[in-house]
């Protein structure tokens, strides 16, 4: 077993370790539940048995490289079933009544190229909020997708 105890750095931030994106480096591929945790065990696509073991307070992201001096591994974040939504009609009544329903849900979220994107359970959630959203649903487009879910940083925080 490959034990690994830090993380050395990430293929999307570190101009070092950009070159390693299209490198057939081993890859961890982890869902965003085990990017949490600070001890796994997995094994890489070519069946590399890494046991993981972070500091206290310590988790993996989508991106980051783990060694042991001879291996070079690259964590990949496996896609998840989203409901991606685009507002249709600008208006800031629609914004703030997406924003209320997908928050009293409890949901994080995530911003791209003008959608909100929120995970999703199963398939059966898609009519879950259409029905939520029936009085502005014609101004909205939803759509499930599947894709590496990021939480926003400041919209992933649930305090009461």
């Amino acid at each position: 077993m490959l034990k690994v105890t830090q993380i050395v750095g990430n293929i999307f931030h570190d101009s070092k370790l950009m070159h390693l994106k299209n490198s057939g480096a081993e890859i961890l591929s982890v869902s965003r539940a085990e990017l949490e945790k600070n001890r796994l065990r997995k094994a890489t696509n070519l069946g590399t048995d890494v046991g993981l073991i972070l500091d206290t307070g310590k988790h993996l992201h989508n991106g980051d490289v783990i060694q042991d001096g001879t291996k070079t591994i690259i964590v990949e974040q496996t896609p998840e079933k989203v409901i991606g939504l685009r507002v249709k009609r600008d208006s800031d009544e629609i914004r703030f009544l997406v924003g209320h329903i997908i928050g009293n849900r409890h949901r994080p979220i995530a911003m791209d190229s003008g959608k909100v994107y929120f995970p999703i359970q199963a398939e059966s959630e898609l009519e879950v909020f259409r029905r939520l959203f029936s009085d502005i649903i014609e101004d909205l487009e939803l759509k499930i997708e599947e894709r590496v879910f990021v939480p926003h940083l400041g919209a992933n925080v649930h305090e009461h």
